[in-house]
């Protein structure tokens, strides 16, 4: 499956990805970007965003039909599955294109690559948005950014917890004379504790998607 994306003042972008299918429901995705800009601008800034911080995105697109997907598949396979697919599903636009060809190329020859292997179960959502087992723990770009997070992590937290244990010591020690460092350690606590949390929620998308896309969240 392919999109081409090209307008005269970005330039030309390519989505394509091979599905090759290794199991009743289950496919690897092999996913390629090339693209070809109109200046050098994006291209250099595109050089400098770091590996994992593009697979982070990547995975949110992968995700949005998840849940959907695994369901619908099931739903079809009451059906009747696939000699039936038009008749289950409605496929309204143009983007179903691919769908209904794939499922008319499935029938026509007769294409069933497991005929005899049952779907496996319903996944639970957390199995579905599972982001570390599928993809972290394999890649070296995001394991590595995820060690290198964790330390941070602690890192900042220690800071954090330092500075809140420490200001009210020097408050008593150094009294009025000490007004200045008591709110540089405070403030510096504040800081880290910030950055921690703000980590947190970075290391967990190493982990676990979304449940809800971005397009359906409320923009209102």
């Amino acid at each position: 499956m392919w999109h081409d994306l090209t307008s005269k003042q970005f330039g030309r972008t390519l989505t394509v990805v091979y599905a090759t299918p290794i199991a009743k429901g289950k496919c690897r995705l092999f996913a390629r970007f090339p693209f070809k800009f109109s200046s050098e601008l994006p291209g250099f800034f595109l050089k400098l965003t770091p590996r994992w911080y593009s697979h982070l995105g990547q995975n949110s697109i992968l995700e949005d039909d998840q849940i959907f997907l695994h369901l619908q598949e099931r739903y079809l396979e009451a059906g009747g599955g696939s000699p039936n697919y038009n008749k289950t599903c409605y496929l309204p636009t143009k983007a179903d294109r691919f769908v209904e060809q794939l499922r008319q190329w499935v029938n026509e020859y007769e294409a069933q690559p497991f005929p005899d292997q049952p779907l496996p179960p319903t996944q639970r959502r957390e199995a579905l948005l599972d982001r570390y087992h599928s993809h972290t723990v394999h890649c070296a770009s995001c394991s590595g950014a995820l060690a290198n997070l964790k330390r941070l992590r602690t890192a900042s937290g220690a800071i954090a917890a330092w500075g809140w244990a420490v200001s009210p010591i020097l408050a008593v020690w150094l009294g009025q004379p000490g007004f200045w460092a008591v709110l540089g350690t405070s403030i510096a606590s504040i800081t880290t504790g910030i950055v921690w949390w703000k980590l947190g929620g970075l290391e967990r998308q190493f982990y676990q998607g979304r449940p809800i896309p971005p397009r359906n969240l409320d923009k209102s």
